[in-house]
Order: structure tokens, then C-alpha cells, then sequence
């Protein structure tokens, strides 16, 4: 009877110690799968590609926000659109957030790469979707 109690216990306590050491290699591999995601992709815009970003001034009669710094657009304020979500934003704000990360605020949408539309269209579509 007191053999039994002791491998019981011993058992229990080895399946206890394993699912520790389980638990603990799932965590470490995650986070460490995590932070080299996000070192790729917390990398920013370079100069030139920052330079290549659609932007257009805001024409009056609109509304909305920046989603960067929560203003509202204003007539004659320098905008810019993301080319592959079409979220627009004021460029100043969207600039320094973008030589940070190459990921849109909004929807975390990669921003380099060939735009969806013609820069001049989609201006025009975020502006109206802002006017809207």
C-alpha cells in the first residue's frame, strides 16, 4: 500500500514537472518568434520610400481625423495616403510614425510596396471618403 501511495505521488510530480518544462518552452518559443516578427516589420520607411507616399493637400468642405494625432483635417493641410489600405492621415504625422514602422496605424497594413491604384485616384477616394 505505501508503494503504491509513492509512485503515485512520484507520477504525479514528474507529470507536474513536465508540464512546467512544456509550458515554459511554448512561452520562450513564442516570444522569440514574436520579437523577430516584429524587429522585421518595426523596421521604417527610408527617406526615399517615405518620399514616394502619395500626398495631396485636403480640400475644404470635409470631415475627419487624423487617426495619428486626433485633429481634424483642415483645408490647405498636406496629406498623405497609404497606397495599399488608402488611409489617409496628415503627412507630418504619418511621417514620423512611418520612419519607425512600415506598418499603417489604423490596420497594420504593410505600407511599402506597389499601391493598389494610381497615386492620383487614390488621393481623390480619401478625400472624398473623408468628406463623406
Amino acid at each position: 500500500m505505501v508503494l503504491s501511495v509513492v509512485l503515485l505521488a512520484a507520477g504525479i510530480t514528474l507529470m507536474l514537472v513536465v508540464h512546467i518544462l512544456v509550458v515554459l518552452w511554448v512561452l520562450r518559443r513564442g516570444i522569440t518568434a514574436r520579437v523577430a516578427e516584429h524587429a522585421e516589420e518595426d523596421a521604417g520607411l527610408t527617406a526615399e520610400e517615405l518620399g514616394e507616399l502619395p500626398c495631396h493637400d485636403f480640400k475644404d468642405g470635409g470631415a475627419g481625423e487624423c487617426a495619428v494625432c486626433l485633429e481634424a483635417f483642415m483645408a490647405g493641410d498636406r496629406c498623405m495616403v497609404l497606397p495599399r489600405c488608402e488611409h489617409g492621415f496628415h503627412a507630418e504625422c504619418v511621417g514620423s510614425w512611418l520612419r519607425k514602422s512600415r506598418l499603417c496605424p489604423i490596420c497594420r497594413a504593410e505600407v511599402a510596396g506597389p499601391p493598389k491604384e494610381d497615386s492620383a485616384v487614390a488621393s481623390e477616394v480619401v478625400v472624398e471618403i473623408v468628406a463623406a
